[in-house]
């Protein structure tokens, strides 16, 4: 079974997160194309996947025909490719769409192809249209092969919103988006049942996610005024949406963790203070050291509770593009860099972050 996954505006911190996903679960796997923000990947049957576990996942679906352009002629000519008379489409690939608009026509459906007025734009600066449509066909060759599917699932991000909206404590200019959340949870490699600490847990936006994913949490943070939003958060998120799992918040220093042997860790650390003015360069500089040596104590402990193998989804602040040196920290920490860093940041921002796995 082949699946294509139309990616976000970070199309390679959301490739990292699929395969992550797939790995936690055992799900064999076999990855045929990546380019751009469009992967398609090969796994064995199973579980289906639902696109709201992801958070940088625009479209799904599966590859309905793969073959030569001939071949997708008599495909077209036999199969219908939408399931309705009047409908709006988009299409993602680097084909043509006219032999669709050709079909479409030959069948007498009402169908408008959609360009869309808002842009995504990439980490690395490229925009790409971002149409609403009924149906988000992906038309892709290659390797002299075509590719042809309908989206069965496109991301809905109204419940999340709502969930983000309506908990009882907000702190926007701090607090991590559900989004990155679930990207961060995903790279960590947990799954449902599994045990995740995050260790700077603020109001627990990470730890939501993960309750929300049958996944046990434990976050810390040394800020009392943090952990009791946290508290609030989740005893609101798990009366809501009756969730059943465990849940523990503790006001503390990192680098006294309990030793719990977790599965996992995820976390969005300290980017630092909260700047109101852009820092020169060596104003930038000094916060980026003081933060390396501030991370190695905590990552050292952060080793001794977790299980060998677990992993650690973590952000690094990036500063006036300063990066935090994560192979020295990651050495002086006892650790190995499992997915390099990947820069996560908008243009309007002179802090942002990298985001890796620690192993």
């Amino acid at each position: 079974m082949k699946t294509f996954f139309i990616l976000g505006r970070n199309p390679e911190l959301s490739r990292n997160e699929i395969l992550e996903f797939l790995k936690a679960r055992n799900r064999a796997h076999n990855e045929i194309l990546f380019e751009e923000n469009l992967l398609v990947i090969e796994f064995n049957e199973g579980e289906r996947l639902d696109i709201q576990e992801f958070g940088g996942t625009m479209h799904l679906g599966e590859i309905t025909f793969e073959g030569t352009n001939e071949k997708l002629k008599i495909h077209l000519n036999k199969n219908e490719i939408v399931p309705s008379d009047k409908f709006t489409y988009a299409t993602f690939g680097n084909q043509d769409p006219q032999i669709l608009k050709d079909k479409f026509k030959k069948e007498k459906k009402i169908a408008s192809i959609k360009h869309g007025r808002k842009l995504i734009k990439f980490q690395d600066g490229n925009k790409q249209e971002n149409p609403k449509a009924d149906f988000y066909i992906f038309h892709h060759s290659h390797n002299d092969t075509i590719y042809l599917a309908t989206a069965t699932q496109t991301y809905d991000p109204t419940e999340v919103k709502n969930r983000d909206m309506n908990k009882p404590v907000r702190r926007e200019e701090l607090a991590i988006s559900p989004r990155l959340s679930k990207i961060l949870i995903n790279l960590s490699g947990a799954k449902p049942h599994d045990k995740l600490l995050d260790p700077f847990c603020g109001i627990g936006g990470i730890l939501a996610e993960a309750l929300i994913k049958k996944i046990n949490v434990h976050g810390i943070d040394k800020e009392r005024e943090a952990t009791i939003g946290a508290e609030q958060n989740l005893k609101w998120l798990t009366q809501e949406y009756a969730i059943q799992t465990k849940y523990q918040i503790e006001n503390n220093d990192s680098r006294r963790a309990p030793d719990l042997q977790f599965n996992a860790i995820a976390t969005e650390t300290p980017l630092g203070k909260l700047l109101t003015k852009k820092p020169s360069e060596n104003q930038a500089r000094q916060i980026i050291t003081n933060f390396e040596a501030y991370m190695v104590p905590i990552l050292k402990r952060l080793k001794k509770v977790k299980k060998p193998s677990a992993k650690i989804a973590i952000t690094f602040p990036v500063i006036r593009n300063l990066h935090t040196d994560a192979q020295k920290i990651a050495e002086r920490s006892g650790l190995r860099i499992y997915i390099q860093p990947i820069q996560e940041s908008r243009s309007d921002q002179f802090v942002s972050r990298d985001i890796l796995v620690l192993q």
